[in-house]
C-alpha cells in the first residue's frame, strides 16, 4: 500500500529542495495538476533568483546623500517619535503573545510531580540529570 501525500506536504517537501522530495511526494507532484504548476513556478523563481546579479553598485557617497536627505533637528525627532508610536501597538501585541506563550509553556508543579511519580524511584536522579530540572 502506498502512502498518500497531501498537496501541502508535497509543496513543503519541494520547498526543502528538489533533490529532497520523497517518492510519494514526487508521485503526487506528477499526478496533481495544481501542484505540478506550483512546482514549475517554484523552480522558475528559484532559477531566476539564482541567476540574479545586482547591476548597480552604489558609490561611496551614497550613504552621505541619503543621510543628508533626512530632515534635520526637530523634524527628524518628530519623525522618529511618529515611527516609534506606529510600532508601539505591534510591540505591545508581540509582548503579550510571548508572555502568554511563556506562561502556558511553563510546567506546573503538579505536572512535574506527576512526571516524577511515573518514573521509577531508582531512575529519578538519572531523569533529573538528563532533563536538567
Amino acid at each position: 500500500m502506498t502512502r498518500r501525500v497531501s498537496c501541502a506536504q508535497a509543496r513543503r517537501e519541494l520547498g526543502r529542495g528538489v533533490d529532497r522530495v520523497s517518492g510519494p511526494a514526487a508521485r503526487h507532484l506528477g499526478s496533481c495538476d495544481g501542484c505540478a504548476a506550483y512546482a514549475a513556478r517554484f523552480l522558475a523563481a528559484r532559477e531566476s533568483l539564482r541567476e540574479h546579479r545586482a547591476r548597480v553598485v552604489p558609490d561611496a557617497s551614497f550613504a552621505a546623500r541619503v543621510t543628508a536627505a533626512l530632515p534635520a533637528g526637530e523634524a527628524r525627532d518628530d519623525l522618529m517619535r511618529w515611527a516609534a508610536l506606529r510600532l508601539l501597538p505591534a510591540t505591545v501585541a508581540l509582548t503579550l503573545v510571548l508572555a502568554a506563550w511563556s506562561w502556558l509553556a511553563t510546567a506546573s508543579p503538579a505536572s512535574l510531580s506527576e512526571m516524577a511519580a511515573s518514573v521509577a524511584s531508582d531512575d529519578v536522579l538519572a531523569w533529573v540529570l538528563e532533563n536538567g530540572s
